[in-house]
């Protein structure tokens, strides 16, 4: 419900003004560090101790006065007229902001750590193919936040209906909702990527072994490594398996905390995250492609991972793709239905050919290659058996690993769809609608023209597909059926 009249010039919360001050200490902190450590280092007369506190009082008077200042220039409203929205900043120089409502893409909203402590979100409107923000306010209440929101979606809904009175309340009707409690949380978790949990273990470990001299700081009579090096024992092997549980969960926690799903008559709205809160407006018609992944322990707890890939700036693909993970395959299907509005029906299927099996067993063959550059640089004295065995191992596993790998390729024909199946642990589905396609190209080396085999790029405004080593015979009746589809549709994609 709306209740701000955003058609006259509104500002942002008063808390605001602490936002910008501590915005301000921050950027001074960061880029003027080097002098705190000169000072903690030097030994300071109290001249120079009541010099440096005066300066730092000055700067402190002129970083909240500044903060004031930009707090009052900072005006927003809603043009009805001009249809679009309006922001104008500037302490120094004045700047003004006009973004027409058939040109905004989503709403999002975002917190960090002070702006959840001072209780306003950030409110991003972002337009296609911008790289940067259009329009950010970073200091709004929640409720008021959400009621611009809804009304600058309305207004891209209804195409700026003026017979509107402006004091009209728009009211949103809620379809369905999903939340991600903190027992699901705990599951995602524990059941999550510890690939990643690991690397990010590995990741601090070096970063304080590379910053911090521990023989500098311990004397030498101080062992702080034995003398036999780290050593592997049950106990410690428990151990890192235990930090990586842990990491991997406290990962998961921080990214997808209080995670919601709500489906109203504007669109699918998102929230989550712990450190970084963000909210994003989704619609459907930006939406270029959807992923659907789990592992087989994810399957069995009905937790998947989707991830929509939206238009945009093909310089800034982060914010471009919206991850949520931990849906069930009952809102997994209801979103599926808001995105698609419609049921995908397999009507034929294309498969890789065997050939890629060969293809990327020899590229992964590649590596052994260098094993005898390593064994001679750091004069590793292995015996001849122990290399032989490791290698047929490695070569064991890896032909192993590209057989299942290319028997859950697939790509599957639709009417209207394609989607792309993949994946031995972690299962993957893209779904791609046909009109939301730019193009499509074959890629021939000069050995695939000889098999006659093409690899298959799908272009959309979200990025490329590969789907690689298929009979040339398929490759280019699909190609050509699929441009007509693209020219022959007139649907909005963006």
């Amino acid at each position: 419900m709306i209740s701000s009249n955003f058609y006259e010039p509104n500002r942002q919360s008063k808390t605001g003004v602490i936002l910008v001050f501590g915005s301000s200490l921050y950027h001074l902190v960061r880029n003027l560090w080097f002098l705190g450590v000169y000072f903690f280092m030097e030994e300071l007369d109290v001249q120079m101790i009541m010099i440096s506190i005066v300066g730092a009082a000055i700067f402190l008077v002129l970083a909240l006065g500044y903060s004031i200042l930009y707090y009052l220039k900072f005006i927003f409203f809603i043009d009805r007229e001009r249809e679009e929205f309006v922001l104008q900043k500037g302490v120094f120089s004045s700047e003004t902001i006009s973004v027409p409502f058939d040109k905004i893409q989503q709403v999002n909203f975002k917190r960090n750590l002070l702006q959840r402590i001072i209780g306003v979100y950030s409110i991003l409107i972002e337009t296609a193919g911008s790289k940067e923000k259009e329009v950010e306010i970073k200091a709004l209440s929640k409720v008021k936040a959400e009621q611009l929101s809804e009304l600058l979606m309305s207004h891209i809904k209804t195409k700026i209906d003026r017979t509107i009175p402006e004091d009209e309340q728009v009211e949103t009707t809620t379809d369905w909702q999903y939340s991600l409690n903190v027992l699901q949380l705990l599951k995602l978790g524990l059941s999550s990527n510890y690939l990643r949990g690991l690397l990010l273990l590995l990741t601090f470990y070096l970063t304080l072994k590379d910053q911090i001299f521990l023989r500098q700081v311990f004397p030498d009579e101080i062992s702080v490594v034995g003398n036999n090096g780290f050593t592997f024992t049950p106990w410690t092997i428990l151990l890192m398996l235990l930090a990586v549980l842990i990491v991997t969960v406290a990962d998961t926690f921080i990214k997808y905390f209080n995670l919601h799903l709500k489906k109203t008559d504007l669109g699918l709205q998102v929230e989550m995250g712990l450190r970084k809160n963000k909210k994003v407006s989704l619609k459907a018609k930006r939406v270029q492609s959807i992923e659907i992944s789990s592992n087989p322990i994810q399957q069995r707890l009905d937790l998947h991972k989707l991830k929509i890939s939206l238009a945009t700036s093909a310089d800034d693909s982060e914010k471009s793709v919206i991850t949520i993970p931990g849906i069930s395959q009952k809102f997994i299907l209801r979103i599926k239905d808001y995105i698609h509005n419609t049921q995908i029906k397999q009507i034929s299927q294309i498969v890789p050919n065997s050939m890629l099996i060969f293809r990327k067993i020899i590229r992964g063959l590649f590596p052994l290659l260098l094993l005898p550059l390593l064994i001679g640089y750091y004069e590793l004295n292995f015996r001849l058996e122990w290399i032989i065995l490791g290698i047929a191992g490695y070569t064991i596993l890896l032909a192993g690993y590209q057989f299942l790998f290319f028997r859950s390729l697939k790509l599957s024909i639709s009417k209207g769809f394609i989607v792309k199946y993949s994946g031995v642990w972690r299962r993957k589905q893209q779904h791609l609608e046909m009109w939301k396609l730019q193009s499509v190209s074959i890629i021939q080396p000069l050995w695939y023209k000889k098999q006659g085999l093409a690899d298959l790029v799908f272009h959309s405004a979200a990025g490329d597909i590969y789907f690689e080593v298929i009979d040339e015979n398929q490759a280019k009746p699909l190609m050509d059926y699929l441009l007509y589809k693209i020219e022959s549709t007139s649907g909005e994609w963006m």
